[in-house]
């Protein structure tokens, strides 16, 4: 039987719980910060630049970012042993660092780089005494986004890169990985309800797509 005495006052547990929390959140919040500043600053330099697409250089960055972190907190945990820090601990924070910057590169970097919605509102931001109806929105996103910008250039090359598509002589043909990952995003979009007209484009294919000289029935086949 445990002799009562050599315990330590219940007073004295308490305080040791509220270092080792205090320590705790502390790791934890260096970590967030240390990697997110780290994530950041990689970006700023030269390192992996002869990758074009944002997230996939993003991706390795994020890897690079973990590690120096994980070198950092894991030092600072060391330090910590008087308040109940282990290195194991530092593991834990870096993931959570890892975790929270993933989220906050694909929503925010991602996002301001290809989405359509920040460059529609760049462009009235440009001109904001204008009016902007949906014909001439239509007519800026055809001129500059898709004329001057030639995005759908960049986004086949992307996806060349990525694997999706293959180039022939005369165009772009989709992979058997790109029939994959659109199967994919069919489940995604079922089971988060998005508007499956961007998956469906069999159903939501405009007529305009016909072949002019291919006879009835047989809309949207392109002769090889």
């Amino acid at each position: 039987m445990t002799d009562a005495g050599s315990r330590p006052p219940a007073g004295r547990r308490a305080g040791q719980v509220v270092r080792w929390l205090c320590a705790q959140a502390l790791l934890q919040a260096g970590a967030v910060a240390l990697g997110l500043g780290c994530f950041v600053l990689l970006f700023q330099t030269d390192l992996w630049s002869g990758v074009t697409i944002l997230f996939y250089r993003g991706l390795i960055l994020l890897g690079v970012a973990f590690l120096l972190t994980l070198a950092a907190t894991a030092a600072l945990a060391g330090l910590g042993r008087a308040w109940g820090l282990r290195r194991r601990d530092a593991l834990g924070a870096c993931v959570l660092s890892l975790a929270l910057n993933l989220s906050a590169f694909v929503i925010l970097p991602v996002t301001v780089d290809r989405s359509i919605s920040v460059f529609l509102l760049a462009q009235m931001a440009a001109h904001p005494e204008e009016r902007f109806t949906p014909e001439r929105a239509r007519t800026v996103f055809e001129t500059v986004y898709l004329g001057a910008f030639r995005q759908m250039e960049r986004r086949l090359s992307e996806q060349q890169a990525s694997g999706n598509v293959a180039q022939t002589a005369d165009g772009y043909v989709i992979t058997p990985q790109g029939r994959a990952f659109i199967r994919f995003c069919g489940l995604v979009a079922r089971a988060f309800r998005t508007d499956t007209r961007m998956i469906d484009a069999a159903a939501s294919a405009p007529s305009a797509a016909r072949d002019p000289g291919a006879p009835d029935g047989s809309a949207g086949v392109v002769p090889r």
